[in-house]
């Protein structure tokens, strides 16, 4: 579970020198790839409409971006929560009582590509799952996967500005009542990050 974890999280960030994959010798180490800019690729995923500009805190701290109410509500009881950190930035794990999983959320401030980083890891071949998903809350939005997709786990990965994505991963197992439809919780916690964003702004 933590090797997928950790090459979830280096994945959103591949392009722009944060990795070549995460399928090397050493699983789960993400290896260095040339230099490259945002500017050098092309923008092949949606813009931002209305980008979100008010992140930095949650960027920092990402386990105050929501309050663990948020959580419970769509996967059970949380018994802790522990803060992640990855080349790409911070994100918060929810654990779920009585073994039942677990939910990361957090803003990826290391991938300055934002969501076009997945689209171009997709058509770069690097992905075994990319599908774009309806717009949370307004905001742009793709599933994806690299050949660790299983029941329980989904990875959304949301665009709040063309520099940075809200991204959540779940590793859900027996007993947790989203087990069935693990990206349904993505989306609700994202939307949820989404909403309180937008109402402070």
């Amino acid at each position: 579970m933590r090797i997928r974890f950790v090459c979830q999280l280096a994945l959103v960030g591949a392009v722009a020198a944060l990795l070549a994959g995460c399928g090397g010798s050493t699983p789960g180490q993400p290896s260095p790839a040339p230099s490259s800019s945002p500017a050098a690729e092309p923008m092949l995923a949606p813009k931002v409409a209305q980008p979100l500009t008010n992140t930095a805190p949650y960027e920092a701290d990402p386990c105050s971006a929501l309050p663990i109410s948020e959580i419970e509500k769509v996967g059970g009881k949380v018994k802790g929560t522990s803060i992640a950190e990855s080349i790409v930035g911070k994100s918060c794990q929810w654990t779920f009582d009585g073994s039942t999983g677990n939910v990361s959320g957090g803003f990826y401030s290391g991938n300055k590509l934002g969501l076009n980083s997945l689209y171009l890891e997709n058509r770069d071949g690097h992905l075994s799952l990319f599908q774009p998903h309806a717009p949370v809350e307004g905001y742009p939005a793709v599933v994806y996967g690299a050949g660790d997709e299983g029941k329980g786990s989904c990875a959304l990965a949301v665009g709040v500005r063309d520099d940075l994505t809200y991204t959540v991963n779940t590793q859900l197992r027996s007993g947790n009542p989203a087990l069935a439809d693990p990206c349904k919780m993505a989306e609700q916690i994202a939307a949820a990050e989404i909403t309180r964003l937008k109402a402070a702004s």
